[in-house]
């Protein structure tokens, strides 16, 4: 009788994995109502100091020890506001790293610029300071490094980058939120860092996103793009930029306050059940992204595994992906592509570069797995996951059928 459950065999998780998010109670419940009851869901139609989305972007700029933060509608917005603030205009080149969600660069694209695609470290699937630096031409304005799956670039070589080439940075955070770089959150070792609250997140309001910096002036013009177009301190129908309405609601800074509360704990729940999944995986011949020892603090948006096929009867990633699913664990290859093979780069007349970017296509096509984050709050699901790896190896002759 087969073993592995591809092939007809019991599954270790009959009815899959149990993930429970986001996390909610009373708290967030009397949030909403005292909102509710408050009758004004903008954050105008209250004293800035009674807003949640104030008290919110204070909270979250403390969070990161940054000194300002302006709240925002979606991380992609975070984004462009951010490019906009920085100058960003029509034939302006940012760089942005070839592995992440498509919104890093659309972010780029939709603010005149030209995303410039380089290559990733294959060890940490962060973006290549090398690369970034071999792309850096007369028409560059921006570097945009992305914290991916929560794990933090190396911000010190980014850095040194930077500053040699007079260069802002742009950490784009959206699953960064919880992570430390030296023991300082990041978001603000540069210049500016962008945040995205959507419901998969590790802090969420459904919705929603957010932009800090140490920067007055540039946190100023942010605030300027992101309310129509008014600094602060002018008439409400005083408009001295064009700008848009990306504000964020009294709802959704209700719930992020709440939640914030709940971070802190969750961060160091993730970061438990992620070092002892690291430890056992790595026991069955699977490599996870690089340890490091700047990284004083792990926050995740997706838990990765560097798959190993020698390990496995040499098939192909996909094939073990295959029976992973019928043991009934979630996993997945993330994005999937590198960012600039999707149709609207690959297929269109978007203005964009690509760099060569081989550890990117062999990362995406063959190596990496992706769990999500929310598995990592529960250790019963760490445990089914180490089982289910456990089984494959123990039944390679049965995997081998499956190719």
């Amino acid at each position: 009788m087969a073993q592995l459950a591809a092939l007809g065999g019991k599954p270790v998780a009959p009815k899959g994995l149990k993930i429970k998010w986001p996390e909610f109670g009373d708290e967030e419940k009397q949030a909403i109502l005292k909102v509710l009851e408050r009758g004004e869901w903008w954050r105008f139609g209250v004293p800035e100091i009674e807003s949640e989305v104030a008290q919110f972007e204070k909270e979250w700029a403390d969070y990161h020890d940054a000194r300002f933060c302006v709240a925002v509608c979606n991380g992609t917005v975070a984004l462009m506001v951010a490019f906009w603030a920085l100058g960003i205009k029509k034939g302006d080149e940012v760089i942005v790293p070839s592995i992440t969600f498509i919104a890093t660069s659309d972010a780029v694209v939709l603010c005149g610029g030209v995303p410039v695609f380089v290559d990733i470290d294959p060890e940490t699937y962060q973006i290549d300071p090398n690369a970034v630096e071999a792309a850096i031409t007369e028409r560059t304005k921006a570097i945009c490094v992305v914290h991916y799956a929560g794990y933090p670039c190396d911000l010190d070589k980014i850095k040194a980058i930077a500053e040699k080439h007079n260069l802002p940075v742009v950490e784009d955070c959206a699953h960064g939120q919880g992570t430390e770089w030296r023991n300082r959150k990041v978001g603000a070792h540069i210049t500016c860092g962008c945040f995205s609250f959507q419901q998969s997140k590790s802090l969420t309001s459904g919705e929603g996103g957010a932009v800090i910096t140490d920067n007055s002036d540039l946190a100023e013009r942010i605030w300027a793009f992101h309310n129509c177009g008014r600094p602060k301190g002018v008439g409400r129908y005083e408009h001295h930029i064009v700008g848009g309405n990306f504000r964020l609601s009294e709802w959704e800074g209700a719930i992020l306050r709440a939640q914030l509360k709940r971070l802190p704990e969750q961060t160091k729940r993730r970061m438990e059940n992620g070092a002892w999944l690291t430890e056992q995986l790595r026991q069955l011949g699977l490599k996870t992204l690089k340890p490091d020892e700047r990284i004083t603090q792990r926050g995740y948006y997706f838990f990765i595994i560097r798959y190993v096929p020698e390990e496995f009867g040499n098939v192909h990633r996909d094939v073990f992906l295959k029976a992973m699913r019928a043991e009934g664990i979630p996993v997945g290859t993330a994005y999937g592509v590198p960012v600039y093979k999707n149709p609207s780069y690959a297929q269109s007349d978007v203005q964009h570069k690509v760099m060569p970017c081989p550890n990117a296509e062999r990362v995406c096509a063959y190596e990496q797995i992706a769990l999500s984050n929310h598995l990592l709050l529960d250790k019963v699901n760490c445990q089914a996951v180490v089982d289910a790896c456990a089984k494959i190896k123990a039944n390679l002759d049965e995997l081998r059928q499956l190719e």
